[in-house]
């Protein structure tokens, strides 16, 4: 039996990664733990002329010529994965800052009414009472997330 597709948005912190750690690393990870009716949308993905990048930043200014990831260009489709996404997952494992981007991201996911699993350890710098509170689900692994999203959207009554 064919089953729909569904989506999990993979928010997170970008600035400060190289475009290898934020396209790839825990994104490429968790990926190849969900079901396969399940994909896994990238805010990094198409975005190989950023391949060369070490240190991306929030800098309005910072990519100039690279049309998708001009800054209306990165809200624009990252709000519409949120509000097409099936589940926004938002994994915040190592973070030493809060990722400004995520929390809007978390903001529109509440919004819109998608279910919110957050992956973050004891002593976060993103737990906070709207956060976790908005938030459905906070786990501490990436392991865990996946049965969760799994279960989720499994396809079967």
């Amino acid at each position: 039996m064919l089953h729909p597709k569904k989506t999990v948005y993979l928010a997170g912190p970008i600035t400060g990664l190289s475009y290898g750690e934020a396209r790839h690393g825990w994104r490429e990870e968790f990926g190849g733990m969900l079901n396969e009716h399940i994909f896994p949308a990238s805010p990094m993905r198409g975005k190989e002329a950023l391949s060369e990048v070490k240190n991306l930043t929030g800098d309005p200014d910072a990519f100039k010529g690279i049309n998708i990831a001009l800054p209306k260009a990165i809200v624009c489709r990252d709000r519409n994965d949120v509000y097409t996404c099936d589940v926004m997952v938002a994994c915040f494992l190592g973070s030493r800052d809060v990722s400004k981007g995520t929390m809007i991201e978390f903001g529109w996911a509440d919004a819109f009414r998608k279910p919110i699993v957050m992956i973050a350890e004891g002593g976060d710098p993103h737990r906070h009472l709207m956060v976790d509170t908005m938030a459905g689900y906070i786990l501490d692994s990436l392991e865990d997330a996946a049965v969760i999203v799994n279960h989720l959207l499994l396809p079967t009554v």
